[in-house]
């Protein structure tokens, strides 16, 4: 049998992130870093998508005019506040499906310690990233805000959970779980129903 080339060579598997900026579009759209571990993704399914675009459209919408705020989806959100190796050289970010961020100068990259909100829309199969490991990952990150929206089998949406940051334990707090329409009021008002959501 012949073993895969990160059977015997580790660090195959890590990346910098002058190696990432380096690779094709199509090879980054397909993975997320941690500490330089590369992380593979699968595809959305096609109704996963439609609930980040209409998302992000009912946030942009409600958006206040001041301060100046943007809303992304599946863009890189590099990690501020990750630890360094001695050479200061480790490399992490994530995509969330929507994030509701300062607003950037433009070209400029998105990192966590511009985020508000990150959402992640969670499909049948995926629940451990998001549910554990990112709830970690984005409360270290001290993201203000983050909504896990879960799809059923028949992928719609099944349910919201949102959480917020306990700034005194850096931690995540379970503030609520939304069904049958998300409200928030926090850093600024908006809602929208799973009908909404899940329309075609």
């Amino acid at each position: 049998m012949t073993l895969p080339i990160w059977a015997t060579d580790p660090e195959s598997l890590l990346l910098t992130e002058k190696q990432y900026e380096e690779l094709p579009d199509h090879v980054r759209r397909s993975i997320e870093v941690i500490d330089n571990h590369v992380i593979f993704l699968h595809s959305g399914s096609v109704e996963h998508s439609r609930v980040a675009r209409r998302l992000a459209a009912v946030i942009e919408q409600a958006r206040p005019p001041v301060p100046c705020i943007s809303v992304s989806t599946e863009v890189d959100m590099h990690y501020a506040k990750r630890q360094q190796d001695a050479e200061g050289n480790l490399f992490s970010f994530r995509r969330p499906d929507v994030t509701v961020h300062r607003c950037l100068e433009r070209g400029a990259k998105l990192d966590s310690g511009s985020a508000l909100i990150a959402v992640e829309i969670v499909s049948p199969g995926s629940e451990r990233t998001d549910l554990v490991q990112k709830v970690a990952e984005y409360a270290r990150e001290q993201i203000p805000v983050y909504l896990v929206i879960t799809l059923d089998d028949k992928l719609y949406v099944k349910h919201v959970q949102e959480y917020r940051l306990d700034w005194s334990r850096r931690a995540y707090q379970l503030v609520g779980v939304h069904d049958g329409e998300i409200v928030i009021t926090d850093p600024f008002p908006f809602s929208v129903t799973f009908a909404e959501l899940d329309r075609e």
